[in-house]
């Protein structure tokens, strides 16, 4: 694929804190956070799981998410038991947008660990690590570079 065919590709980003090492935010910090960003932020509860993804991560406090970052509208869940998030379906600019923010939200330092929809589908399992601090255009970067490798042409 070319850039721009992954620039312009849309997926689902999970995104989860080192194993053995809990970012340590549960459902209500960040709805509050998520509330802080935008006033129109919606939040609900995710009461079943809607895939492997989540039923593997489900917990009861987990949370469905909608809001908008800037003017890029983000949709996903929280899982708090598994200290991850599902991000999109949305392109690699549109996840750094949200990733961006997220990481406000973390303790100083806190690391990252990402795959995508296209990754898991195509058989990596591997995790893929969204650098600390990372601004927004460095973040898109490594989502791209992950898609370029998860891709099948």
């Amino acid at each position: 694929m070319t850039r721009e065919d992954l620039e312009e590709l849309t997926t689902t980003f999970y995104v989860a804190a080192p194993e053995g090492t809990p970012w340590g935010l549960d459902g209500e910090q960040f709805a509050t956070g998520l509330r802080q960003l935008s006033v129109q932020a919606v939040t609900a509860p995710l009461t079943a799981p809607q895939d492997m993804t989540e039923q593997l991560a489900f917990d009861g406090h987990s949370l469905v998410f909608a809001v908008h970052v800037g003017d890029v509208p983000i949709d996903g869940q929280f899982m708090e038991a598994s200290q991850s998030l599902n991000i999109g379906p949305c392109t690699a600019a549109d996840a750094a947008a949200f990733i961006e923010w997220f990481q406000s939200l973390l303790p100083r330092g806190a690391r990252m660990r990402f795959n995508s929809e296209e990754g898991v589908e195509s058989g990596d399992m591997e995790d893929y690590w969204i650098p600390t601090g990372a601004q927004r255009d460095a973040v898109v970067e490594e989502l791209l570079r992950h898609l370029d490798e998860a891709v099948d042409e």
